[in-house]
């Protein structure tokens, strides 16, 4: 219903209610009517507030009726005002969750501007990458050509090594078997010429000299004895054990441990050197003294405290102070060094010039004296050892007898290195080392 029509509705119903309350508050007067007790003035002005007040009722009424929002106002007026209320703090909540969210949102366009930037990045790497790639592919595909090339080389080297070392091994067999016929026949020879010269000289004499050779031939016999008894005795009791200055062990000890490990450590190379000395013949001045070793105090003692000072790896050697003779106690004195590097890699340990033309059994003797001499210089230099002063395993046999083929291969004057392959400390057991050959 309209607005205008409700206020026209409600004026026409009050002006109704007011005329028919007003007609019975007249006739109420005339009549001189009482309600309730009261006085017929009384009466009237009851019956015009009972007037009024229906005609607030009914305007009420219709108002209610007519419009929702006068009912919700007319009834639901709290629930209204705690929705309200309600709905202002959900939206000063929503304004704060806004802001939140604006916050956000710029940091994620800040964020997206730096994912952007670097995806510009990582595009620019990516090309320069694919770039690299190609580049890449197309040098492996270079060096897989080569590759290729150098294992069809390779193929044909161990070919002509297979048939030169069948070759060699022929021609030694045979070099060996004429060299015994030429030794057969020569002592053959020179048997012969004996015989004949000692047939001829002495046909005339045998008779005459033959007693006289029987007396030689006894007095012979018994100076043979005596030599032979001073010779077995000579081997027992003045055999030289061990020389002046030689090496007759050395191994790492770990200073970084405490002091007790450290000794610990010293005395079992110590007991390991006892049993060598005990070994090859050295004996305690006391029967019941399985001990047999002297120390110069002083020397061992100084020892001792460099390697209670030391923090690292170091190295203990045990060394014969003068040459030592079999029965006698071994004298002995001690050697400490830090680990340290004693070459670098490529650098020449020794060299010596073989020749090839002298025969594999003359190269073999001369790369041993060479694989001697690199022995000497790790030594000297202070590397550790074993029981027999060896450094340990310096080459393999592969690689020993392909040096040996190649340089009777090249029948000529080869200058043989012995070259440090990588760093070689005085701690490792066996240096890695390397044959250079020069000139072939």
């Amino acid at each position: 219903m309209g607005g205008v029509v409700l206020i026209i509705v409600l004026t026409i119903a009050g002006g109704v209610i007011a005329y028919v309350g007003d007609r019975i508050g007249m006739k109420v007067g005339r009549k001189r009517l009482s309600i309730f007790g009261l006085r017929p003035k009384y009466t009237s002005m009851v019956i015009t507030i009972i007037t009024g007040v229906i005609i607030a009722g009914c305007t009420l009424l219709v108002l209610s009726l007519a419009s929702e929002n006068v009912r919700i106002a007319l009834f639901e007026i709290r629930e209204l005002q705690d929705s309200l209320a309600t709905a202002n703090n959900d939206l000063e909540a929503k304004r704060a969750e806004v802001d939140v969210l604006s916050a956000r949102v710029r940091e994620v366009a800040d964020e997206y501007d730096a994912l952007e930037s670097k995806f510009e990045a990582a595009n620019r790497e990516l090309d320069r990458v694919s770039h690299e790639r190609s580049r890449a592919l197309q040098e492996l595909a270079k060096v897989e050509s080569k590759l290729r090339d150098s294992e069809s080389r390779l193929k044909e080297t161990e070919t002509r090594y297979k048939q030169a070392g069948a070759d060699l091994a022929r021609a030694s067999g045979e070099l060996e078997r004429a060299r015994d016929e030429i030794a057969s026949l020569e002592s053959e020879k020179m048997l012969l010429e004996q015989n004949v010269s000692s047939l001829s000289a002495a046909q005339a004499s045998l008779e005459k000299s033959l007693e006289q050779m029987k007396l030689d031939m006894t007095a012979q016999a018994a100076t043979s004895a005596l030599i032979m008894a001073e010779a077995e005795k000579s081997s027992w009791y003045g055999e030289v054990v061990f020389r002046a200055k030689e090496v007759i062990l050395g191994e790492v000890v770990d200073c970084s441990r405490p002091r007790t490990e450290v000794n610990n450590q010293v005395t079992e190379i110590l007991l390991k050197v006892n049993a060598i000395a005990s070994k090859r013949g050295a004996r305690s001045s006391r029967d019941d003294d399985p001990f047999v070793l002297l120390f110069d105090e002083g020397n061992y003692l100084a020892a001792i405290k460099d390697l209670h000072e030391a923090e690292g790896k170091m190295i203990f050697r045990v060394l014969s102070y003068k040459n030592s003779w079999y029965g006698d106690p071994l004298v002995v004195e001690v050697e400490v060094f830090p680990d340290a590097k004693i070459y670098s890699a490529g650098d020449v340990i020794v060299s010596r010039t073989i020749n090839g033309a002298a025969g594999g059994a003359e190269v073999q003797k001369e790369l041993l004296a060479l694989m001697e001499d690199v022995n000497a210089a790790c030594i000297g230099k202070g590397m550790t050892s074993d029981e027999e002063g060896r450094i340990g395993t310096i080459m393999t046999i592969s690689d020993f007898t392909s040096a040996i083929v190649e340089i009777v291969k090249s029948n000529a004057n080869v200058k043989v290195e012995a070259v440090a392959r990588r760093d070689i400390w005085r701690s490792h057991k066996s240096p890695p080392v390397e044959l250079v050959m020069q000139g072939i």
